[in-house]
């Protein structure tokens, strides 16, 4: 019985044919009898494993148990080599997703700003996606109003300006800083990134940009508008006053204004932080009254004190009593200013139509040109001393004056001996002095000492010197033999003390040490030879 295998290996095996009949070969065997896939090794040797047939050629055998089992284990190994490679490459493929996110030049999915999602935007597109919103700085015009002026801020004067840039940065870094909570946790910095922008998906960024503006240029702003609302209240002046008719004419106030630099800029700034780029803002300055209003002027001023002396029959005296008073006459004494009689009269001259009249003058009486002019200045230092004015210098004669009391008289001497007083009230004062009928006047007007006050002087005589009874005799060479006259007239001296008495409707609210006048005893002095 003869064995058949299938076709497909016929050309591997031989099978030797019953009945001691020499082997058939199948088809494909070469002209040397071998298999075209045995080795000339293999024909040449039956170590090759197989086993020589009749006619000395090899018969081919089943393979061998090992090479099944190696075979097996390999292709195990394989296997298994290729799920460690699925499984690796099942790993690794979501850690590139992660890394193809992370990696991404964009800004992180669900991060707004102004309501625009710029997730998966790089900062130039966001920026130029951005640019579409509104323009504030062309919808700029807001309105000041102060004391019913109005300014308005364009942008030609307030510059405005988003921070987008600044915003872009810092939505770009979302999901690209650490903190202290990647430290605290267990995760890697490239895990707690990735879910840190995984997050953002589920759990969007709002950021918002916020308008900008120079705090300097708004400054700029309130400081010309605080220059022209501010200004100083006026006060009522006198603008005239007619010495003929002794009336005034005064000039108005105006009150002042102050605002609030400060408050004003916190309105503005509040405005434009809450972009209310239209809005008014209205405020009004606070007012300042003047001290003088010209009402009050006119109801004020007047004359504040007149004072009057008689003079001489001496037509000379008289004479120069009168240039003074002309030269005085007229003068107005500003706040703070002082009034020199030397410096308003000038040297008394005979260029000037000053005469020679009695003066007092080395304890004697001798004529001088201006000789009386004492009583001008007398009178005025009486009228200054009654209207407040204060007294600066001013000195007594060498004997008191029979035109005045005791204490009440100034003597005045080119150029060493003055009198000088000072106006130190807040208004002016205007001197009027005149010589008529052998009087001698002087009026100062200006602002009233107050409602009812008035001021006198009072004298009060603290010692006395009386003159030796004898006379002191002294030789002169000059005189006739035998003759005799007198040099100086026995006198007696006198301290006196003057005071300011202070009346309100004429009673005594106050008395004030004015001046001391000291005038000195004199012996009488007759000379002879």
């Amino acid at each position: 019985m003869r064995h058949r295998r299938s076709e497909k290996y016929q050309h591997r095996a031989v099978y030797p044919q019953e009945n001691g009949h020499a082997p058939l070969y199948q088809t494909g065997q070469e002209e040397n009898g071998y298999p075209d896939w045995v080795a000339q090794s293999e024909a040449a040797s039956p170590a090759g494993g197989g086993s020589w047939a009749v006619g000395g050629k090899p018969t081919w055998q089943r393979h061998r148990p090992e090479w099944t089992v190696i075979a097996l284990a390999c292709a195990a190994l394989l296997l298994l080599l290729c799920g460690v490679i699925a499984s690796l490459y099942q790993a690794y493929k979501p850690f590139q997703q992660k890394k193809a996110v992370v990696a991404q030049n964009t800004i992180a999915q669900g991060v707004l700003v102004d309501g625009v999602h710029v997730g998966g935007m790089s900062r130039t597109e966001a920026a130029a996606a951005l640019q579409k919103q509104e323009n504030v700085s062309g919808g700029l015009w807001l309105t000041v109003q102060v004391d019913g002026e109005t300014w308005v801020i364009t942008p030609n004067e307030l510059p405005l300006e988003r921070n987008t840039q600044a915003v872009l940065e810092t939505a770009y870094a979302v999901g690209r800083q650490g903190s202290r909570e990647t430290i605290a946790s267990n995760l890697t910095p490239f895990e707690y990134r990735y879910q840190h922008l995984y997050h953002t998906v589920t759990s969007p960024v709002q950021l918002h940009t916020s308008v900008t503006y120079s705090a300097e240029k708004l400054w700029e702003l309130v400081r010309i508008i605080e220059n022209r609302v501010n200004h100083d209240a006026v006060d009522a002046q006198v603008a005239t006053f007619d010495f003929s008719s002794r009336s005034f004419t005064f000039t108005e106030d105006r009150q002042g204004a102050k605002l609030d630099a400060d408050a004003l800029y916190r309105r503005i700034a509040d405005q434009l932080d809450r972009q209310q780029y239209t809005a008014a803002v209205t405020v009004q300055s606070e007012p300042i009254m003047p001290k003088v209003t010209r009402a009050e002027l006119m109801n004020t001023f007047a004359r504040i004190s007149t004072y009057t002396t008689t003079t001489t029959s001496d037509a000379n005296r008289n004479n120069n009593i009168n240039l003074a008073c002309q030269a005085i006459t007229g003068t107005a004494v500003m706040p703070g200013e002082t009034f020199s009689f030397n410096q308003a009269t000038g040297q008394r001259t005979l260029e000037k139509g000053y005469r020679m009249a009695a003066a007092i003058a080395g304890g004697t009486t001798v004529d001088e040109i201006g000789g009386g002019v004492c009583q001008a200045s007398s009178t005025l230092f009486n009228a200054a001393a009654m209207a407040d004015l204060t007294i600066l210098k001013r000195s007594p004669h060498t004997w008191p004056s029979n035109y005045v009391e005791k204490g009440r008289d100034a003597t005045v001497n080119w150029p060493n001996l003055d009198f000088v007083f000072r106006n130190d009230k807040d208004t002016p004062v205007f001197i009027v002095a005149y010589y008529q009928q052998r009087q001698c006047t002087v009026e100062i007007y200006g602002a009233s000492l107050g409602t009812g006050l008035s001021i006198e002087l009072s004298t009060q005589l603290t010692s006395r010197t009386d003159p030796p009874s004898e006379p002191l005799y002294e030789y002169n060479p000059q005189l006739d033999p035998g003759a005799m006259q007198e040099k100086k007239k026995a006198r007696t001296g006198y301290v006196v003390e003057t005071y300011k008495v202070y009346l309100q409707n004429g009673v005594e609210i106050r008395r004030d040490w004015l001046c001391t006048s000291e005038y000195p005893m004199i012996q009488q002095v007759i000379e002879y030879n």
